[in-house]
């Protein structure tokens, strides 16, 4: 069974990724502030330097700082064991908290199966890796893709090679590949765009540095959101700068599930607290003099008037040519059983 299927309105992953610094202790710190923050799910990166990069490939233009490396020597220092790995799940599963990593090999989808994940998550950079879709595919168990960087022929490849591979449950998030992506580049109504394309739970993988593109996107349609965080802004990395901090991540996840209630469910429906107001505000037919018991109803004595507790005035043509059985005042409303049928 896929967990997501537990929550149906919002799911929300805390992304950690990188931003334990490679430090046991700095991850379980951040775990611990995701479930204050009322996270469902934290996610990691799990990955080998010598499979990701080759050893001369500078850095991403966000991912420069002071330290004069490539981005093979940088990936060095925030790669995590099968250990570590190990110890965080357990750490997590203590915390009650949902755990998640993104596999950048084979190696690390057999690696986290065996640990006994329930879900993968795919990043935007692999959506074309046909190899690594191929076995993560194999495993049978849900998927979540990003989608940054992607047309919808990619997509739809992409889709297809998990599913011939035995993935039946696939979710896919919206995402712009930038870091920071700025407001005027996100275009949330992808969203929905998305979901009408491929009728899969659909979600959003949030680069910005905002707090409340996270809830927009909710009322856009998102049922996944993903956001990086950190524990401090100014630590040492390629992407603290543009993750919140533990308080932001509080504040992005309330108001998150926030607009979740306002927005409620795809449906109509009238509320029990409507009920009364619906008796009072809506009409029904009242006379315009008084009918005397045996009268003839006729169109010219009737209204339309509030409350709506006697006859509706879609009944009009019923009652017209009918004898009331009672007395009826003038401004008054009156009911069907106090007319002979």
């Amino acid at each position: 069974m896929n967990i997501l299927n537990q929550y149906k309105k919002l799911y929300i992953i805390a992304e950690i990724g990188v931003n334990h610094n490679g430090n046991l202790q700095t991850a379980y710190k951040l775990i611990d502030f995701a479930v204050k923050a009322g996270a469902d799910c934290v996610k990691f990166q799990a990955f080998s330097a010598n499979e990701l990069s080759i050893k001369k490939f500078p850095k991403f233009e966000y991912q420069k700082n002071n330290i004069n490396e490539n981005q093979h020597d940088m990936l060095l220092r925030y790669e995590l064991t099968e250990n570590d790995f190990k110890k965080i799940k357990c750490y997590c599963d203590n915390r009650k908290i949902h755990f998640l990593a993104t596999p950048f090999s084979e190696k690390w989808v057999n690696i986290l199966y065996d640990l006994g994940v329930d879900l993968f998550k795919i990043s935007s950079g692999s959506l074309n890796s046909k190899l690594l879709l191929s076995v993560i595919g194999s495993k049978k168990l849900p998927v979540i893709l990003s989608t940054g960087m992607s047309n919808t022929k990619e997509i739809d490849e992409a889709i297809k090679i998990l599913k011939q591979n035995g993935c039946l449950d696939i979710s896919l998030l919206h995402c712009v590949s930038l870091y920071p992506t700025t407001k005027d580049q996100v275009n949330l109504f992808s969203i929905s765009y998305l979901k009408e394309k491929y009728k899969l739970r659909v979600g959003f993988s949030d680069h910005t540095r905002e707090v409340d593109i996270g809830g927009l996107s909710v009322a856009a349609g998102a049922t996944i959101i993903e956001k990086h965080f950190t524990l401090n802004k100014k630590m040492k990395g390629p992407d603290h700068s543009m993750s919140l901090s533990p308080y932001q991540l509080k504040k992005y996840i309330e108001y998150a599930r926030e607009v979740a209630v306002i927005c409620g469910s795809k449906t109509k429906p009238i509320l029990q607290e409507e009920l009364i107001m619906k008796r009072n505000a809506q009409t029904s037919l009242v006379t315009k003099k008084k009918i005397k018991k045996g009268e003839i109803i006729v169109r010219e004595n009737l209204i339309e008037k509030r409350p709506s507790l006697g006859i509706s005035v879609d009944k009009i043509n019923d009652i017209i040519g009918k004898c009331v059985n009672k007395d009826i005042e003038k401004d008054s409303y009156f009911r069907l059983e106090d007319i002979e049928f």
